[in-house]
């Protein structure tokens, strides 16, 4: 499927029809209010304060419909630069324009562009008219939150992407109708390997027999091959002491993506998000001397990891997920050796 982000052309006319997208909801919404459009893969996305509203798909076909009329109406877009002073005055009825504002330097050349009476907050570049907006499609909404932040205000995402021929539009259409038949969920359950359940909660799949059968497969496989390149295998806890964090440096650097501690008999504990932490530990239980290395320590571990609601999809991403992982103890001079012995693992897996 094509990279929609990585096409300069495509990549132009996707985020000029963000803001296509954006005049159609100020049209039907007014009070609308906007916070970041990019590029993605897959087309276009915007977020958008739409005053507590929650979009329905009727709203998905009457923006649509919106946009079609603003392309015919083929208002050029224009581009205009600005100092810091002059955008904080345009959009200082803006919170969300204004917070981009001030996160910009001072030296900074600011633009913005308008097409007809929607002005918006861009760096660029984009086409020369709407009306090369002709051939868009909106293809889903979720929920977001400001920044990306659970703690924030929630926001509406809608998804789109543009292309330049009716007919590129619609044989992208097509794969996507074609990748939704793939998708690793309808697989799951179609096949029955894995189910989801919100009574055990989000992002924690449970695999069924057929499943099961996989993992093993892959597990028995993996560990087959890494027995006979020197890995020795270790079971470690999937939670451990906040101190263990705290001493790795994990707890400063990496706790938002942490579940929260548990406190128990006075201490502190937390489900474990990676593993290198536990594996430090068991090579520091005895005394080592270089003769020994390389000591290569692997695991088949489960791990824990805090991630929104909105980010999840099937066994993809998850909150609690296994990784096939492993440390290597080396002497300086094993160092080439044992990182090409690595790649030569991974690329013939």
């Amino acid at each position: 499927m094509q990279n929609i982000k990585e096409d300069k052309e495509l990549n132009v006319l996707n985020h000029s029809c963000a803001h296509l997208m954006a005049q159609a909801v100020k049209h039907l919404f007014p009070e609308a209010l906007f916070w970041v459009g990019p590029v993605i893969e897959e087309g276009f996305y915007y977020d958008m304060d739409l005053g507590g509203k929650t979009l329905t798909e009727e709203d998905l076909e009457s923006i649509s419909k919106e946009m079609k009329k603003i392309a015919k109406d083929g208002k050029r877009i224009i581009r205009h630069e600005l100092s810091k002073e002059e955008a904080l005055e345009m959009f200082k009825n803006d919170p969300y324009k204004i917070d981009l504002i001030n996160d910009m330097p001072t030296d900074e050349v600011i633009s913005c562009y308008t097409q007809g009476d929607f002005t918006d907050l861009c760096r660029g570049p984009h086409v020369e008219s709407v009306k090369e907006l002709k051939h868009f499609k909106l293809l889903k909404f979720s929920g977001s939150y400001y920044k990306g932040d659970a703690k924030n205000k929630p926001l509406q995402r809608i998804y789109g992407v543009c292309f330049k021929t009716e007919e590129d539009l619609e044989a992208h259409l097509k794969e996507l109708e074609e990748a939704k038949e793939r998708d690793h969920r309808k697989l799951g359950k179609d096949l029955g390997i894995f189910v989801t359940n919100d009574l055990v909660g989000k992002g924690l799949p449970m695999y069924l027999p057929n499943g099961y059968i996989i993992w093993e497969e892959l597990e028995n496989y993996i560990k087959g091959k890494e027995k006979k390149l020197g890995y020795q295998h270790v079971l470690t806890p999937p939670l451990g002491n906040v101190m263990l964090y705290k001493t790795s440096g994990h707890w400063d650097h990496y706790q938002e993506n942490m579940f929260p501690k548990m406190e128990v008999d006075g201490e502190e504990f937390v489900l474990r998000p990676m593993n290198c932490p536990h594996h430090m530990m068991i090579y520091a239980n005895e005394m080592h001397s270089y003769r020994d290395l390389p000591i290569r320590i692997g695991e088949i571990a489960r791990d824990c990891r805090f991630e929104a609601s909105g980010a999840l999809k099937g066994i993809e991403r998850a909150r609690t997920f296994c990784q096939n992982d492993a440390h290597l103890f080396v002497t300086k001079d094993q160092i080439g050796s044992e990182i090409k012995n690595v790649v030569d693992l991974i690329m013939e897996v």
